[in-house]
């Protein structure tokens, strides 16, 4: 998807709700603020996805101020809340058996997406218990669409390799379980973290910290500093996956905006996993507000 008219006052937005979560002097927060507006105002287009410009002025806050991975508290502390549910949903998933089994940690995968310190996390103090119920509340609220089915029928067939895109911290934990599920079914698993630490992205140090490592699925990295993957700087490693991969699972907003402009360039199946963030997006399925989807791109 590329920009809107309205994506310009939300990339603002989040690098205000950013420079308001971090502890810095009102001075540094002006020059990051004041260039990431002189930034846009040169550069902004509507030919170009959201993620691109949402990217470049947290480099901005980054270079500015010195500090090379952003939020590192909240990521870990939302990295545990994450493990914290994922037993939970552990528990519970045990009790089912094949496509109920998988269709209830797709959905928890999907909720997941909304697990972020800058929503979820930030707001209720990590409280696990109030993030749970929140959580519970997306699920139940079901799929907006609902193409699980078709997934699940394209990874009976064992043997396949599949890319897992992931998104955020806390909610990689939840992945973790999906993750293990479609390993048990039979396939070998390439999942995508980012090279560089970029506002809630999940980077290798958060696959470490909830485990992923342990489960027998590959980890790369997508390329540098990124909010979700670029296509223009792409890893090799991410390369040589679209061609190995008869299958893509990309998790969250920023990724679906990748894969749904470059879906022609890549041979797999594509679902994308996510709760959408605004309008914009909602509206391109036919909906309004902040909708979960598990559809299929190709």
């Amino acid at each position: 998807m590329l920009s809107q008219l309205e994506c310009a006052p939300c990339i603002i937005d989040d690098i205000v709700g950013a420079l308001k979560l971090l502890d810095l002097p009102v001075s540094l927060k002006e020059e990051v603020l004041t260039e990431s507006l002189s930034y846009l105002s040169t550069n902004f287009n509507l030919q170009t996805i959201p993620s691109y410009y949402i990217t470049h002025v947290h480099r901005i806050l980054k270079k500015i101020t010195g500090i090379e991975v952003p939020f590192r508290e909240l990521r870990h502390t939302c990295n545990t809340a994450g493990m914290e549910i994922s037993r939970i949903l552990l528990q519970e998933s045990q009790m089912l058996a094949d496509y109920e089994r998988f269709h209830y940690l797709a959905m928890w995968a999907i909720a997941g997406n909304m697990l972020d310190f800058r929503t979820v996390g930030a707001g209720y103090g990590f409280d696990v218990t109030k993030i749970h119920e929140k959580l519970s509340k997306k699920v139940e609220e079901g799929l907006k669409i609902d193409h699980i089915d078709r997934l699940y029928e394209l990874l009976r067939n064992s043997g396949k390799t599949v890319l897992y895109v992931l998104d955020n911290v806390g909610e990689v934990a939840i992945d973790k379980l999906l993750i293990e599920e479609i390993i048990k079914l039979g396939h070998s698993v390439i999942a995508a973290v980012r090279g560089g630490p970029i506002t809630s992205d999940v980077i290798w140090e958060d696959a470490k910290q909830v485990g992923l490592n342990e489960t027998g699925a590959t980890i790369i990295t997508t390329g540098p500093d990124t909010l979700g993957i670029s296509w223009e700087e792409k890893s090799e490693d991410l390369s040589y996956a679209f061609n190995q991969a008869s299958l893509v699972i990309a998790k969250g907003q920023a990724n679906f905006y990748v894969f749904s402009e470059y879906k022609d360039s890549i041979g797999g199946n594509i679902f994308c996993l996510f709760t959408t963030k605004c309008d914009a997006v909602a509206k391109l399925f036919g909906f309004e507000g902040k909708i979960n989807l598990a559809v299929q791109l190709k």
